[in-house]
């Protein structure tokens, strides 16, 4: 995805054929893969050589941590102290970031320091870099999906009254609590659309490609194929509605009441039908697609696609 101001000049999207993270692929997949980038971006016309990516959530330690007031090289031991603690790799073979999200500014006693903390084993971005390379590509930055999908949707939100965001993918949800400027929570949920589909297979004894047609066209409409599909998924559904809640109640309880003023779905999984009016019912929340391209020209081809490029838009700007 290209964008110039308000205007979208290029997205496009391929598929990982091999449907899992770089990081498990074999030598051969990742050399395919390489070849679908290539001709993506050879048919894009795309001139720009220069790229900003992200790294899954799945694949890093991405965590808001509170510490007692420190100073600076206090505050980075006891980063390298919890990430030791949390990360099961070597400190050697991590990279690690991080940046102060709130700070009192007075102390008395028993104030905290919020600090957003992301930790990656060097050999997953080190792997994410050379497919750019091979792909003629020079990477600027590579950062996980959160930092991208909160600022995705930044200029819409307020630190007083922040929303959570639910980035529902293939293999696994992303949540988030994000203001204009700030994170306040996030989360990372391991099962996403493809979870689903096995689930229906399984449950309805079809093969993957029927069971994904049936996710598509009947959903969690209570009134299709008796209500059934909505009984199959509910678990899954209500797994994510269970780490939504523990957010927003630790959010509130952090600061003095504040409450998290709407939801945004985005994502593949956005389009499943009834799930925002589900989520809004469960949660007590206004529930509403994220749409990134909303204020912006794109081919009117691209214009209901907002959700799926999220994270992407997030990238670009």
């Amino acid at each position: 995805m290209y964008v110039d101001g308000k205007r979208v000049k290029f997205v496009g999207i391929g598929q990982n054929q091999f449907g899992k993270s770089i990081s498990a692929m074999t030598n051969s997949e990742k050399i395919s893969l390489t070849d679908s980038l290539k001709l993506l971006i050879k048919e894009s016309g795309l001139k720009e050589k220069k790229v900003v990516a992200s790294i899954p959530e799945s694949s890093v330690f991405s965590r808001i941590l509170k510490f007692p007031v420190m100073s600076s090289p206090e505050l980075s031991t006891a980063i390298k102290w919890e990430l030791d603690q949390s990360v099961p790799f070597p400190p050697s073979e991590v990279e690690t970031s991080w940046v102060v999200l709130e700070k009192p500014d007075r102390f008395e006693g028993n104030e905290k320091i919020s600090v957003y903390v992301v930790a990656v084993p060097s050999s997953i971005s080190d792997t994410y870099v050379q497919i750019l390379e091979l792909a003629g590509l020079e990477t600027v930055r590579l950062e996980n999906e959160i930092p991208a999908l909160s600022r995705a949707f930044a200029e819409g939100l307020s630190d007083t009254s922040p929303a959570v965001i639910i980035d529902w993918g293939a293999s696994g949800s992303s949540i988030v609590i994000a203001g204009n400027t700030k994170l306040f929570g996030n989360f990372y949920v391991p099962v996403g659309g493809s979870t689903m589909t096995k689930l229906i297979a399984d449950s309805f004894s079809l093969p993957l490609d029927q069971a994904e047609s049936y996710k598509r066209t009947y959903g969690l409409l209570k009134d299709q194929l008796d209500g059934k599909m909505l009984i199959v998924l509910k678990p899954i559904i209500d797994n994510v509605i269970g780490e939504v809640r523990k957010l927003v109640i630790a959010y509130k309880d952090e600061h003095g009441g504040n409450v998290v003023g709407k939801l945004i779905l985005t994502g593949g999984g956005a389009y499943l039908l009834g799930l925002v009016t589900y989520l809004s019912e469960a949660l007590g929340l206004e529930v509403v697609m994220g749409d990134p391209f909303a204020s912006l020209a794109i081919e009117a081809k691209y214009k209901n696609l907002g959700p799926v490029f999220a994270t992407a838009y997030g990238l670009s700007i």
